[in-house]
């Protein structure tokens, strides 16, 4: 459990890198953040990462309340997986759960996971360096 814990705490670092602009700062009170946890059986590990890639772009493209969705696994332990979901509101999280990529993500995947663990978190320090800020307007 160590190496996961010293695994999350690496995971924020990265993450945070390329979530926030300026103007998602300000609306800090309204967002819904939360880490997925998931736990993936091994054999369908291949097709469980390329599921959840599909869906984390489709919904950064499509959904405009879906700031991030991000996903890494535990290089140690591969079935572990962390997936890191920002959302302008819990509006924007509740709209998320009925969209036809998440609903083929989901439904998908089913058979694949092994166990799920939903947080919820509060932001403490979210910085960026402004360079790193890609502007897509």
């Amino acid at each position: 459990m160590k190496a996961r814990h010293l695994f999350q705490t690496l995971f924020f670092s990265i993450i945070m890198v390329t979530i926030f602009s300026n103007e998602v700062f300000g609306q800090q009170d309204h967002r819904k953040i939360r880490i997925a946890k998931i736990e993936i059986y091994p054999a369908f590990l291949e097709e469980y990462k390329a599921a959840l890639a599909e869906h984390a772009k489709a919904a950064v493209q499509v959904e405009r309340g879906v700031l991030a969705l991000q996903a890494v696994y535990d290089k140690a332990y591969p079935t572990q997986v962390t997936v890191f979901e920002v959302y302008a509101s819990d509006s924007a999280y509740q709209a998320h759960l009925k969209t036809p990529h998440f609903l083929k993500y989901k439904t998908g995947t089913q058979k694949m996971v092994k166990s799920l663990e939903l947080v919820e978190v509060e932001p403490i320090a979210l910085e960026i360096k402004p360079e790193l800020i890609r502007d897509k307007k």
